[in-house]
């Protein structure tokens, strides 16, 4: 069985009043909530994400 996402409002459109650009290509990025992930080595804590690119950075 497919895995559902736990989103209250599936059509909520992302929130970008706060997000910047992104530094490599251009588009929007959006503010996220990362928990420690080893395989990549990234400390958890509040990231902005490039949704277009593989660009973070750590707020």
């Amino acid at each position: 069985m497919a895995k559902i996402a736990k989103t209250a409002d599936r059509k909520k459109v992302m929130d970008t009043t706060k997000s910047t650009d992104c530094p490599k290509c251009g588009k929007q990025t959006r503010i996220v909530k990362r928990v420690k992930d080893r395989e990549r080595g990234t400390p958890g804590g509040i990231f902005i994400s490039c949704s277009a690119c593989e660009f973070y950075e750590k707020l």
